[in-house]
């Protein structure tokens, strides 16, 4: 893949799971939770907002920091 290209968002994720602002965090129950960088510096954002992202204003593609090979449930 080149780096203009972006990735196929996860379907029960959506664009969060290819968005460079997206953070995947784990609980120690195993669910998975995507957190929105932007939302640390624009009131627009949810933390952790409802999923799948289906459309985003702020979405920039680039490697998320998701858990490798974790999806949520």
């Amino acid at each position: 893949m080149s780096a203009g290209e972006a990735r196929a968002p996860d379907p029960e994720v959506g664009l969060c799971a290819a968005c460079r602002f997206a953070h995947a965090q784990a609980n120690a129950r195993g669910s998975v939770f995507w957190r929105c960088g932007r939302a640390e510096t624009d009131a627009r954002f949810r933390r952790y907002p409802p999923l799948p992202v289906r459309e985003c204003p702020g979405f920039e593609a680039g490697p998320s920091r998701g858990l490798p090979g974790a999806a949520p449930r």
